[in-house]
């Protein structure tokens, strides 16, 4: 499985795949639309979003007061994993920070991974956005859904019509298909209608699929 998703996720990135960084309620409201109608056709697996700003807070200061936010908010254990990284997990899902510095600039990057169905990536993202503060500059959302078990008869053309994806790039795989589309217009999306392991899996993101499993 990990080496299919490897492919995947190289094949994915001759796609272009400029993040935004901007409107992100409109485009993680694109998602949640594609998200509730994926949830539709299959069996919930996994979902998530990332988190990445910087700002020219001292590392130290910002990763403590990052430490400090998730300690006191959110139910779980803690691992520090080294001074710049750590995680907080739970049955629910997995949440690692880590922090670096280039120049005059400390970055961050949070990313969120859930393994219950009750959470949507718009939940996700409320977990995480209160971590912001008028110090974040170029704040930048990535979320993904990942089901499987899709509904008999579920085709990639399917998906494209229900979803009314313009511009799109598709890529046919030996165990799928792969690629990107505009939703409204304006929302990038990246999606995988893909087998592996002997089950049907849809995969969808926005405006990348930012992990392999």
């Amino acid at each position: 499985m990990k080496i299919s998703m490897a492919i995947l996720m190289l094949l994915l990135s001759f796609f272009e795949i400029g993040a935004i960084s901007g409107n992100v309620n409109s485009s993680q409201n694109a998602l949640n639309s594609l998200e509730l109608k994926a949830r539709n056709v299959s069996v919930f697996e996994e979902n998530g979003v990332k988190l990445q700003y910087k700002t020219k807070q001292d590392m130290q200061r910002e990763i403590y007061r990052i430490k400090e936010y998730f300690i006191h908010n959110t139910e779980g254990d803690y691992e520090e994993i080294n001074e710049n990284q750590f995680e907080i997990f739970n049955h629910s899902y997995n949440i690692n920070v880590k922090i670096w510095r280039e120049n005059k600039y400390s970055y961050v990057e949070i990313v969120l991974i859930n393994k219950n169905s009750e959470y949507s990536t718009i939940n996700l993202r409320d977990m995480i956005q209160k971590v912001e503060n008028k110090e974040s500059e170029d704040v930048q959302y990535f979320s993904y859904y990942e089901g499987k078990n899709l509904s008999d008869g579920y085709s990639i053309n399917k998906f494209l019509d229900e979803n009314d994806l313009k511009n799109t790039e598709l890529l046919g795989i030996n165990n799928g298909y792969t690629g990107t589309g505009y939703l409204n217009g304006s929302y990038k999306i990246n999606f995988a209608l893909i087998r592996y392991n002997k089950v049907s899996h849809i995969i969808i993101g926005t405006p990348i699929i930012f992990t392999a499993y």
